[in-house]
């Protein structure tokens, strides 16, 4: 049967729509144009790609470190998360323009695309530690203009969130364990999160079966430092129970930082709170109470005296008080206090709901179970997520420059998925002229994205 006569589908509730495809340049992604200049401003790629250490004989090289790590990055910000996805997408107008080193309409004519292979080599390159460091700098870099220049995060004390979460895996990948826990093969990383903004800072690649606070300690510092570093003032670190042992505490304590961390219960410390946790006399109240009680504690484990916080809830219905401890160095501030700072790290569970259900996190399986080859395996997943989180670092940034536009109430700050859906999702033509290269957007669209790149424009900008 010829091409011409041959049966085209159609759609059963209209038989007046045809399907036929097209010469023209289109994308579904647009926004990554987007993305491209808020990373050009910042140099977040292009600073990350100088000090990544290339191992490459440059006479092979076809592709510049800078334009692999941009179509990665940009990549998973589109919420493509495997590294063939990158090959898929290599003939996207948008992409090819936002990826590539050259400038003008040259982009869209290149004939060679980012292979797989190609990019699988480059992971494996980032395993290497001085590329490992360099990632962690660009996360902590990205992190810290979010927080000066995007989010223009109020002077006043800033807070450091430590937690953990786990990332399920799918496979044999090296590091995965069996986490009873969370009832699945996963990783364990640690992370360090910006309180008042919700902006990642630093991150940490840990086996599944580790503990919550392995490592914990000289991770918190290093983040606690450069963060003090660069604000010129001490700032809050705080956490759940997970990380409350006496080794965190003492260091943060000898080096003059504010804490407040839950409290795992213990029978020492129940015994202390008995008395103040008998029920009232008397009718119950219709309404939910709450009691806060300052109490010194010390015990073989935690030589130093260190003041609690003990907090008593009273809930219409049930029989029996509920009560939890926070665990703090500040002696000056009312128990109230201490607990609406606690209360504010919402924020943070925020974020890490929102990586835990937007990031599919794709890490490499490896089928050869040697040492070694599950040691680079290993090495090259760690370079993986942190790429990742870099990627959500940018749509975070451009979540903060689109607050006014995007938010209900012009305050709020709106989900990540929004952003991705009227900023990054966006549908585009691109055509050339002799000169100039078009990108054709809805009226909707294009009206969002001057407001937008006007505040990109107020950017400092990075040399």
């Amino acid at each position: 049967m010829g091409e011409s006569q041959r049966t085209v589908p159609r759609f059963s509730f209209n038989r007046s729509i045809h399907l036929a495809g097209t010469d023209e340049r289109l994308s579904s992604i647009a926004g990554l144009l987007l993305l491209r200049e808020l990373d050009d401003r910042w140099r977040v790629t292009a600073r990350l790609s100088e000090a990544i250490v290339d191992t490459r004989e440059s006479a092979k090289v076809s592709w510049s470190m800078a334009a692999q790590v941009r179509a990665r990055i940009f990549a998973l910000a589109a919420g493509y998360s495997s590294q063939r996805d990158v090959t898929e997408l290599a003939g996207d107008p948008i992409v090819r323009l936002t990826t590539s080193d050259r400038r003008g309409s040259s982009p869209l004519v290149e004939s060679a695309e980012i292979s797989q292979p190609t990019l699988a080599r480059m992971h494996r390159q980032l395993g290497s530690d001085a590329n490992q460091q360099a990632l962690g700098e660009s996360l902590f870099d990205l992190g810290w203009r979010v927080i000066r220049d995007a989010a223009k995060a109020e002077p006043g004390t800033h807070t450091i969130d430590i937690d953990s979460m786990p990332v399920m895996s799918h496979g044999e990948q090296p590091g995965s364990v069996w986490n009873g826990y969370y009832r699945g093969r996963c990783f364990h990383p640690l992370m360090a999160v910006h309180g008042e903004t919700g902006t990642m800072l630093a991150a940490r690649l840990r086996p599944g079966n580790v503990p919550s606070a392995a490592e914990a300690t000289s991770f918190v510092l290093e983040v606690v430092e450069r963060l003090e570093s660069e604000l010129g003032r001490k700032v809050r670190v705080r956490g759940d129970s997970s990380f409350a042992n006496d080794n965190l505490l003492s260091a943060l304590e000898a080096r003059g930082s504010s804490y407040i961390f839950h409290m795992a219960r213990n029978p020492r410390i129940e015994r202390m709170a008995a008395d103040l946790l008998k029920p009232t006399k008397g009718a119950r109240s219709r309404e939910p109470r709450e009691w806060l009680h300052s109490l010194t504690y010390s015990s073989l484990r935690w030589p130093t005296e260190r003041r609690v916080i003990l907090v008593v809830q009273e809930t219409p219905g049930e029989l029996y008080l509920h009560h939890f401890f926070l665990v703090t160095n500040d002696w000056r501030s009312s128990p109230q206090t201490i607990l609406e700072r606690y209360r504010q790290r919402g924020t943070t569970e925020s974020r890490f709901g929102e990586l835990k259900s937007r990031l599919e996190m794709k890490l490499s399986c490896t089928s050869n179970q040697g040492d070694e080859a599950r040691e680079k395996a290993w090495r090259a997943n760690e370079g993986t997520f942190l790429l990742y989180l870099i990627a959500d670092g940018l749509l975070h940034a451009l979540r903060w420059l689109s607050k006014y536009e995007l938010s209900s109430d012009g305050e709020s700050l709106p989900k990540l998925q929004r952003v991705q859906r009227l900023l990054v999702d966006v549908a585009a033509r691109v055509t050339r002229s002799a000169r100039r290269v078009h990108v054709h957007l809805a009226n909707s669209a294009n009206e969002l994205w001057m407001k937008v790149l006007a505040r990109f424009a107020r950017l400092r900008p990075v040399t």
